[in-house]
């Protein structure tokens, strides 16, 4: 049985966040590399050095304010991921106890069968479906919940990224 009450790739966020933490480390050492280069250039003097000196200052840290906006995102991605998963399992569940109650899934919502049942039949099945529905509720508002928190956190860093994007570098001459 395939759960169909949640959709999604947990495997695959989960892989996309940590490619973007992974990316997120490697900007992070070539920010620190751009650090330590300038603070072994003791002997440029001048000018020139000091109009360069500022840009790249302003390089190395627009590169580390990027690192963290991206290892936020895989972050947020990963733990996406985590809820995803859990999704999944609940989704599992909840389509468990449809079936062996009897009951079948339209959508998200637990019907009865048609087609002849005995009083007692109808009466069980009629009785478990608010006890299932439940369940399904669970599975869905979970993976609703964790879909909210991801786009609003993404949303932020969004913002961010776009805003770094704005801040003009020192003109070098």
């Amino acid at each position: 049985m395939t759960a169909t009450l949640v959709c999604g790739d947990h495997v695959s966020c989960s892989r996309v966040g940590g490619g973007m933490r992974r990316e997120a480390s490697l900007l992070r050492q070539h920010a620190q590399s751009l650090e330590d280069a300038v603070g072994e250039l003791t002997v440029w003097r001048g000018p020139g050095a000091e109009a360069a000196r500022p840009a790249i200052v302003a390089s190395w840290e627009a590169l580390r304010a990027t690192a963290d906006v991206l290892d936020e995102a895989g972050g947020a991605l990963q733990r996406y991921a985590t809820d995803l998963a859990e999704g999944h399992e609940l989704g599992r569940r909840a389509e468990l106890r449809v079936h062996s109650a009897g009951l079948l899934l339209d959508g998200t919502r637990v019907i009865e069968p048609w087609g002849p049942a005995s009083a007692q039949e109808s009466e069980r099945r009629c009785s478990q479906v608010p006890v299932v529905q439940a369940r399904v509720d669970l599975a869905t508002a979970h993976v609703g919940r964790a879909r909210g928190r991801l786009a609003r956190r993404m949303e932020s860093l969004a913002e961010a990224l776009t805003a770094q994007a704005l801040v003009r570098p020192p003109a070098t001459p």
